[in-house]
């Protein structure tokens, strides 16, 4: 039987009204990515998804993990199994949030 399971990373960051956090909900089967935000206003709150495909190809439970660099904003998604990787950003605008495969 396979499980998903959901790894994250979380990020507060300070805004004229306070503080506001966010996480990436990594979906360590399929490789889909979301940004959660929240914060003590409601209307602050929210979520985005950063990656809605299914990169898995069938390869099996758990095979995606997150790993962090030096910019707090980009991550690098590796399948352990194929050992494809993508390159990730994360960002508040539509326009900074994307992935790229690495070849």
């Amino acid at each position: 039987i396979c499980t998903t399971f959901y790894t994250s990373f979380f990020y507060p960051f300070n805004s004229a009204n306070g503080y506001i956090y966010n996480f990436l909900q990594l979906d360590t089967m399929t490789g889909k990515i979301e940004i959660v935000q929240w914060s003590l206003d409601d209307d602050k709150e929210g979520s985005a998804t950063l990656n809605n495909e299914d990169l898995s190809l069938g390869t099996g439970c758990g095979t995606f993990e997150l790993y962090p660099t030096k910019n707090i904003y980009q991550f690098l998604l590796l399948d352990k199994v194929t050992g494809r990787r993508w390159h990730v950003q994360w960002g508040f605008e539509s326009s900074k949030r994307w992935i790229k495969r690495i070849y």
